[in-house]
């Protein structure tokens, strides 16, 4: 990815509401650089920011500060008209949908090209071949009401790519499906990303999403970006706290534990590693035992992880030997905090 050119890039965005209150800063200087043709996350608990920064991403909320680049062209410094005309550049896909009820599947996806001067006649050719692209060849004179929460958001992602955009931002877009449904629409996006070319910006507060089809990743906690690489690399090593907590847990509720466990460590098994006895074979070699705390599996680039978080022995002799003990067999161990 170091390679690519740079589609969106944003230079120290803060933002600021005015409320009863007084004034609420909610991002306070944002920078990162999306290259083109990846799918970039965006992840982070509620009231992070990330919905706030999406926005400010397209400038339905222009920044108190910074900067805005799309493809070279820096959006913060244009004019409402021309902004109008760079903001085709970016299709954008909403938790809810936000269908014309009234509408059928076709008449929705051909509206935005109506409204920017295309033939009625072109419009329609444009839109079945977008609505067979995500899969709904057979539902175009369909209402909103007849379709399904995950054929609702294949007509979304038709309607946003019907201007030809660079970008499509996807802000929360599987929420609101069920975990079948969201794995479909998620395949999608792939499959768009890698037979178009356009390069994607997902916000989500869930790892599982993240790990599924992107790229990269950006971390917000606070307004700021607390941390951003390669998938793997923050599944594998998470360098913060709030990178941990989303990693461990994948932002969902903890298991409930009363207090503190001691001797907590995270495993992370790569490749087919998470299929051979490792922890099995360690506990009968050295005689000993953990407790397993929680386990689970994902698929990052096409490469199977699994990680484990367990509860290694009092003895400390004993723990610096299981350790070892992974560690020389490719295992990631590191040691966490789990309550």
């Amino acid at each position: 990815m170091s390679n690519q050119e740079t589609m969106i890039r944003l230079e120290d965005i803060k933002k600021r509401f005015r409320t009863k209150a007084g004034e609420l800063e909610v991002l306070h200087g944002v920078s990162a650089d999306i290259k083109k043709g990846e799918v970039f996350g965006i992840i982070g608990l509620s009231g992070a920011g990330k919905s706030t920064l999406v926005r400010c991403i397209n400038l339905l909320e222009r920044p108190t500060g910074g900067k805005v680049y799309l493809d070279g062209v820096e959006l913060t410094a244009l004019p409402e008209k021309e902004l109008r005309q760079q903001r085709r550049h970016m299709g954008m896909i909403f938790q809810q949908f936000h269908l014309l009820m009234q509408k059928t599947a076709l008449d929705n996806v051909c509206f935005p090209l109506l409204i920017s001067g295309v033939s009625k006649e072109k419009a329609k050719e444009r839109a079945k071949e977008l609505l067979e692209l995500v899969g709904l060849a057979d539902r175009m004179d369909s209402y909103p009401a007849q379709l399904s929460g995950g054929q609702k958001q294949r007509v979304a992602i038709a309607r946003a790519l019907a201007t030809e955009p660079k970008v499509l931002l996807c802000d929360e877009a599987t929420s609101a499906l069920d975990p079948n449904t969201t794995a479909g629409v998620l395949a999608l996006l792939k499959d768009i990303n890698e037979r178009l070319g356009i390069t994607i910006v997902v916000i989500t507060h869930e790892m599982s999403v993240i790990q599924r089809i992107c790229d990269r990743v950006a971390i917000i906690d606070g307004g700021l970006i607390a941390e951003e690489g390669d998938v793997e690399e923050v599944f594998r090593a998470p360098k913060t706290k709030i990178g941990r907590e989303l990693v461990l847990h994948e932002g969902s509720n903890r298991e409930a534990y009363t207090g503190d466990l001691p001797n907590c460590y995270r495993l992370v098994f790569r490749g087919g590693s998470e299929n051979e006895p490792v922890l099995g074979q360690m506990m009968i070699d050295l005689k000993g035992l953990v407790n397993i705390l929680a386990a689970n599996t994902r698929t990052i680039d096409e490469q199977a992880f699994g990680q484990m978080v367990v509860q290694f022995p009092e003895d400390e002799e004993l723990r610096t030997k299981m350790i070892q003990y992974l560690t020389d067999r490719g295992v990631v161990v590191e040691e966490v905090e789990y309550v």
